[in-house]
Order: C-alpha cells, then structure tokens, then sequence
C-alpha cells in the first residue's frame, strides 16, 4: 500500500517567522533565511517553490513560479494595505492532496474551486464569496488567505501615525479565558496601538439607524428588509445570486466601516486595524466605495502570531478596560445578535412599530441560500433578514481561536455585563454624535433618508 503523503500545512509556522523578522525589522534581510529554514525538510523544488509562496502569502503577496521569495516589484507592494483577491492558491501543494479527498472543494458552497486538466487547483473570482472557509479544510497549504501585517508591524514600530485597533465583537474569549478585554487592550498598546476600540460601539450606531431603516422602509405586510451589517459574504450572496432582492437592503455600512470613518472623521491622520474572525472583511476593506475607511485587517489567529512574535503575554499585562459598547453592539459577534439588537432598540425609538418585528435570522451560506430563495418565491413570513455566511454567525469565522459554541457564550457573557442594554442608553453613542454633528452621519454610517434623522432626533435637532 502506497504511503499517504503527509500534511503540508506550514503556515502557522511561516507567519510566526514572518511577523518576528517584521517585528525585529530584519524582514527583508532574514526572508530567504526563513525559506531555507523551513525548506530544510523538503528537498523537491516543487515543495521549495511551496515554501516560498506562502512566504510571500504571508508578507500580503500572491504566489508565483519561483523558489525566490521577493522580485524587484515586491518591495512596493510590501508597503500597502494589500490586494485583491485576499484567498489565493498555491497550486504546486495540490499534488499531494489525495483524489478522493478534494475537501477545499466540499467546503466551497458556490463551486468556485475546480481543477485544471493537470489536476492543479483552479478559483473562480467570479464565483467566489469570500468566506475563506475553504483555507481551514486544506492540509497541504495549498489554499491561503494574504496577510496585511507587514507594513502594519513597520507603522507600530516606527510610531509614525497614532494606530486604533477596532475589535470585532467576537473577540470576547478568544486569547484565552483568563485573557480580559482590559488585558487585551494592554496587550495591543504595548504593541504600539494608540487604543483599542469596540467595534461593537459603532455596532450600536449602525442598530440605531437600521431601527429607524425598518420603521421607514417596511409599511406593508409584504416590506421587508435584509440587514446590511456585518457580514460583507451575505451581501455579496445576494447581490450575485439574487439581484431582485438588492433594494432590499439596508443602506447601512458595516460597523467595522464606521468605525474606520468615524475615528478618521475625529483624527483624519489616525490609521484603524480591524480585529477580527472574519477573512471576508480583507475583501470588504478595498472594495471602490468603503477604501479608506480601514488601513489593514487582522485575523485573531493573526494577532496571536504577532503578540507571540514580539515576546507579548497577554495575561501578563494590566486589566485596564475601556468599556464602551452596550449589549446590543456586542451580541452582534454570534447568530441571532443583530435582530436581537436591532428588536430591542425599536422598542425603545419607536415602541408601536416594534410590535409588527418579526425577524428571522439564518447562519451558514446553504441556509443563507435556502432563506434568499423562500423570499423570493415569497414563502417566508419575516420582515427582518438576517443572514450570516459563517455558522454561528461571526464567532465561527476562519479566522477565529476557539470553537465557535464557546465563542457565543463568551460573546453572550461579555454582553451581559455592558454599561447599558441598548444602544439608545448608551452615553458613548450620544458622544460621538455630539462631536460630528448631524451632517456627517450620512457618509460616515450609509446613505439614506434615515441617517439625518437618526442624526438629528438623537442630537436634539429634530
């Protein structure tokens, strides 16, 4: 019986070499070092030119058919935020994979992933959505997602720009159950960050607009309204298999959106990293109309490589929490949160329209698909939609460190324990507000008619 080959998944240890070189500022120097290091156990130029993509996958660059990391271009490139497409593949590993054991291929909802008449692995850009899903099912390394922190690392250790990190709501409980929010918020200043910030603060603005979204669009007994936030992999769902249904959306931005264009309406030179689960927000982060909002997005997976890369404990550092968000803002990070959130808050605007919420909410995208096609046929009683491509919702994102059941309950604990119940009680929301002004909330949450009066019932210039 013929021997199986073994597992080629080395970019774990790729990115840790990666983000300590970056850190010590010996990147470009030590970076063929890190390929010889590695390759050390390979001997087949298939398998060193492997080797050397994923280095180059890790440094925020695509593959290429060379055994050298770097070509005089990529040194440009190195200093940006990144490019498209953020999941790429290293086709030279697929020759490994066995094949009756194509799981890229299951885990792929939309069929995107296809092989070529030599076998090697094929993406359909056209197809493809995003959610990454498919990077956790390949043990050869033969599909990644390209890493940002590059430049990122330059810009703390340089200290040239103040750098806010903006963390997903799914963050509670992923660094470890002793690792707080005050001490991961210690843990990011020491690596340079001028503060942390809840995402889930601009997730309360986002659920106050969307209250009022509702209220204004849905009239009928046949309105309904798909929710736009969070999840860029439901929107890009519906806006390529379902066209009819897109002026069914929200206008809203996402709250990472807002919380890049509310802090840079506050500081303009500040740049803002997104913390998170989510491998999709790569690709949300650099479409034509949100760029510029969010400089680099981080994986958690990503950010545990580099507090490990700089020598970081983080449940050695001081518990000193910035507590910002309510539970409405943060029960966003698991299924279900965002109509949760967005129910309450419309008791608490507008009591008489609440009565008539009737959400549904649906997590993994075969389900996402199933509900998309009963509102189509018209078979769904729900005037509220809430779609997220991962299951359960953004604490089962690729990028995530615990499971996704302990994820939810961590998400639900740290929510029971926020300053105030709904957005509407939350004096940061009010703060912000009071700092912007009304006329700025359009182009910093969403277009719509909804946005100056959100802006001016709640700025008491109604």
């Amino acid at each position: 019986m013929a021997e199986q080959p073994k597992p080629l998944n080395i970019r774990p240890r790729i990115l840790y070499q990666v983000a300590k070189a970056a850190w010590e500022g010996k990147l470009f120097e030590q970076r063929e070092e890190i390929c010889r290091l590695v390759m050390q156990e390979f001997q087949d130029k298939a398998t060193q030119r492997q080797v050397a993509n994923q280095i180059r996958i890790a440094m925020g660059l695509d593959p290429h058919d060379d055994a050298a990391v770097l070509t005089e271009d990529d040194e440009l490139a190195l200093m940006g935020m990144g490019s498209e497409p953020v999941v790429v593949a290293n086709p030279d590993a697929c020759r490994s994979c066995p094949e009756g054991d194509r799981a890229c291929e299951k885990a792929c909802p939309v069929a995107a992933i296809t092989r070529d008449e030599l076998g090697r692995l094929r993406i359909n850009y056209e197809k493809c959505i995003g959610d990454g899903h498919c990077v956790d099912v390949c043990d050869f390394g033969a599909l990644a997602h390209k890493s940002q922190f590059v430049p990122l690392i330059e810009i703390l250790r340089q200290r040239s720009h103040p750098v806010y990190a903006s963390v997903a709501p799914a963050f509670a409980g992923q660094f470890g159950p002793n690792v707080t929010p005050g001490k991961l918020r210690s843990a990011l200043l020491k690596l340079g960050f001028t503060d942390m910030v809840e995402t889930a603060l601009y997730a309360d603005l986002i659920t106050m607009k969307e209250a009022f979204e509702y209220d204004h669009f849905v009239q009928t007994e046949t309105d309904f309204m798909l929710t736009s936030c969070c999840c860029p992999v439901w929107i890009k769902l519906i806006e390529s298999r379902f066209p009819e249904l897109i002026d069914r959306i929200s206008p809203s931005v996402s709250p990472m959106i807002a919380s890049g264009r509310v802090i840079k309406a506050l500081q303009p030179e500040a740049k803002v990293v997104f913390i998170g689960p989510c491998v999709a927000k790569k690709s949300e982060a650099q479409l034509p109309d949100l760029k510029g909002a969010i400089d680099f997005v981080l994986t958690f997976q990503e950010l545990a490589t580099i507090f490990a890369a700089a020598g970081i404990n983080i449940e050695d550092q001081p518990d000193e929490e910035n507590a910002q968000a309510s539970w409405g803002g943060r029960i966003y990070g698991r299924t279900g949160g965002v109509s949760s959130a967005v129910g309450s808050t419309l008791k608490a605007l507008v009591p008489r329209r609440a009565e008539n919420f009737k959400p549904v909410k649906v997590d993994g995208i075969p389900d996402c698909q199933k509900v998309l096609d009963r509102i189509k046929t018209g078979q769904l009683d729900a005037n509220f939609i809430e779609g997220m491509a991962c299951k359960g919702g953004c604490v089962g994102g690729p990028g995530r460190l615990i499971p996704p059941e302990e994820g939810t309950a961590y998400v639900n604990s740290y929510g029971s324990v926020s300053h105030a119940q709904t957005p509407v009680e939350n004096p940061h929301v009010y703060a912000i507000l009071a700092r912007l002004g009304h006329k700025q909330l359009p182009e910093l949450t969403g277009e719509g008619p909804m946005s100056v009066l959100l802006a001016r019932k709640l700025t008491g210039n109604s």
